[in-house]
């Protein structure tokens, strides 16, 4: 969990610097303001305790963290996300629920939502599984037990209900899938 919350704060502190704090005040004051002043980036780190604290069978703590969430940003994670270091929430107003897994470095725009498909006659828990360097455009909906391969790009107001493998660009409603030759984002990072 620590190694996750070090990664989402390196990378909080790059979108959301504060140049001024760190000409007067050096690094660790510009990392201070970044948290201080990012709810974007303080809905993650109450997250990362949120998880902790349920692992820990804490009682009570969690959800009342998960409303603080709501709150700061309009953002409810649910308990049964997984998220890997380095998540981008830009702006709040998003939704995550069900079995869902992101992986590391992902972006999401705002007023995105993540998660169950209850439709149909076998509606289940499991939500999406979200690869590493993916970026969800505004107003997107990933629903259902869907695999967004590594560097896809979600459109926005994309309705994604089917698989969009690495390397690709999902738009429409419903979605539909647009490869790319070469890939579109980082490849071969020390986190592979």
């Amino acid at each position: 969990m620590f190694e996750n919350v070090r990664d989402d704060i390196e990378l909080g502190v790059r979108w959301h610097s504060v140049p001024r704090a760190r000409a007067l005040f050096g690094e660790r004051a510009e990392t201070f303001a970044a948290i201080v002043l990012s709810s974007d980036l303080q809905v993650v780190l109450v997250y990362r305790l949120q998880a902790w604290l349920k692992d820990n069978r804490v009682p009570l703590l969690p959800n009342l963290l998960r409303r603080l969430t709501m709150l700061l940003a309009g953002v409810s994670i649910g308990d049964r996300v997984r998220i890997g270091p380095g998540l981008l929430l830009n702006h709040g107003h998003v939704v995550i629920d069900g079995d869902t897994t992101i992986g590391p470095l992902c972006s999401v725009a705002p007023f995105v939502t993540i998660g169950l498909n209850t439709g149909g006659p076998d509606p289940s828990l499991a939500g999406p599984t979200i690869g590493k360097f993916v970026f969800i455009g505004t107003g997107a909906k990933l629903l259902g037990p869907i695999h967004i391969g590594e560097n896809a790009r979600i459109g926005a107001n994309a309705v994604v209900l089917q698989d969009v493998p690495p390397n690709a660009t999902a738009v429409g409603v419903p979605a539909r899938v647009l490869p790319h030759t070469s890939p579109l984002g980082p490849v071969g990072t020390p986190r592979d």
